[in-house]
């Protein structure tokens, strides 16, 4: 390997070559080969956005969301990003321990040729462009089985979709906050302390009435309903 790493004087013939002026360049330079298991495909670009990039340096996760037939998305805790293929004129070139011009001016006993050798190649990387989440998907699925209460014949079968947060963050493209928003605003409840489901409509006219009676019966004022006692008074006929 030795007898095929370029010499100092081979350096600055190819310089001379090539016209240029070595007083203009930094003394250092690399002399760059491809190793053994370089190819392309083995490793994957993502330009991130410094606030991304922060998260990922503080130790939390990115997590890239979507089916087979869904365009794939990457979601932090609570953005939602479209991934697009950026294709470059140039291939880029995976150096491990290369180092840049900065680190070269800051360190002035860098070897005067640097021997490295390229791990892997590509000709495009991933942009992220940050979208709306789709959360259109979340209410069609809660929509599959709403909730009629714990006597319903339907409820009592294993047959129909029940849907943890796990479950959800499987299937939604967005992140955890936004699908967690998105169930506040479409009234979702967690039944059983684990699955979330919409009420179907009756089944919530029937809550409501339950309370408009108690309330009547209690003459309560509608601006001072008090949960705690509503929740205690009404727990027997209804899940709390």
């Amino acid at each position: 390997a030795a007898m095929s790493e370029r010499s100092r004087a081979e350096v600055d013939a190819t310089l001379q070559t090539a016209k240029l002026n070595p007083a203009e360049l930094l003394p250092a330079v690399h002399c760059l080969r491809f190793g053994p298991q370089a190819s392309a495909g083995e490793c994957c670009l993502l330009q991130l956005e410094p606030g991304l990039c922060a998260e990922l340096e503080a130790g939390r996760s990115l997590v890239i969301r979507g089916e087979k037939d869904e365009q794939a998305v990457l979601c932090s805790k609570d953005k939602t990003y479209d991934m697009k293929i950026a294709d470059t004129s140039n291939m880029l070139l995976f150096i491990p321990g290369c180092k840049t011009p900065e680190q070269l001016n800051a360190d002035p006993a860098s070897c005067n040729v640097i021997h490295s050798q390229i791990a892997g190649f590509s000709k495009n990387y991933w942009e992220l462009r940050r979208c709306r989440p789709k959360l259109k998907k979340l209410r069609k699925l809660l929509m599959e089985d709403p909730y009629e209460g714990p006597s319903s014949q339907k409820d009592q079968t294993l047959t129909f979709s029940k849907y943890t947060t796990e479950d959800l963050l499987n299937l939604i493209q967005a992140s955890e906050e936004e699908i967690l928003h998105q169930l506040q605003v479409i009234d979702a409840c967690k039944i059983e302390g684990r699955y979330w489901r919409v009420l179907e409509f009756n089944y919530e006219m029937k809550l409501l009435d339950h309370v408009t009676q108690l309330i009547d019966s209690e003459s309560w004022s509608l601006n001072k309903v008090p949960l705690r006692t509503c929740l205690e008074e009404l727990g027997s006929l209804e899940p709390r």
